[in-house]
């Protein structure tokens, strides 16, 4: 395989993943009115996460059997989204009280589906990566942070600029909600479902 070609794939796959509105994509929207940097420490904080996932991947070759765990996770992670959705919106004066590189860390680490799409699409990725050796998956790191880092920084920094207007200051705060609750209650329903067929 052509190595613009890989790198290629890396940036739209990338990219097909941190676009899609999702946890980390509320909570940066949230932290963004505070913060405009917030899209930074909460990248910083998913890259804790995702690169020993990445690292993993690549010397073992092979993919993890959560099982269970990957349905306890889900459901651990369903209440943190929700608490965050009512923290959200308590009141005016109301802060998420994580936020930073630790949303970050567990808007990564609770969320199943960012452990399944490194499992399925990034597993791919990551041994196309080492067809070209050591360079290869330092260019799929660099490449795929990038990504996360360029579109989390830009709504962080976009909610922020907005904060000011009263609002959509408030808009924020509902849509953010809505997004985290939306999550929560998803998460916590596939868990739930799954975890009482378990013998």
């Amino acid at each position: 395989m052509d190595f613009i070609y890989f790198a290629s794939m890396v940036i739209f796959l990338s990219l097909s993943g941190v676009l899609a509105p999702g946890p980390l994509f509320a909570v940066t929207l949230s932290e963004g009115k505070k913060n405009k940097f917030a899209g930074v420490k909460i990248s910083v904080g998913h890259a804790t996460v995702e690169l020993p996932i990445i690292i993993s991947l690549a010397f073992l070759g092979m993919s993890f059997d959560l099982g269970i765990g990957k349905d306890m996770i889900a459901l651990l992670g369903g209440i943190l989204l929700l608490y965050l959705a009512y923290s959200e919106i308590k009141s005016d004066k109301s802060e998420i009280k994580i936020k930073g590189v630790i949303s970050g860390i567990l808007m990564s680490a609770l969320n199943p589906y960012f452990i399944i799409w490194w499992l399925t699409v990034g597993f791919s990725l990551v041994l196309k990566s080492i067809e070209f050796g050591l360079i290869g998956l330092i260019s799929l790191i660099i490449l795929h942070e990038s990504c996360d880092f360029g579109w989390l920084g830009f709504v962080s920094a976009f909610s922020n600029k907005l904060s000011g207007y009263k609002n959509f200051s408030k808009a924020l705060s509902y849509v953010s909600a809505i997004i985290l609750a939306f999550f929560g209650i998803y998460f916590i329903y596939a868990s739930t479902s799954k975890l009482l067929i378990y013998p």
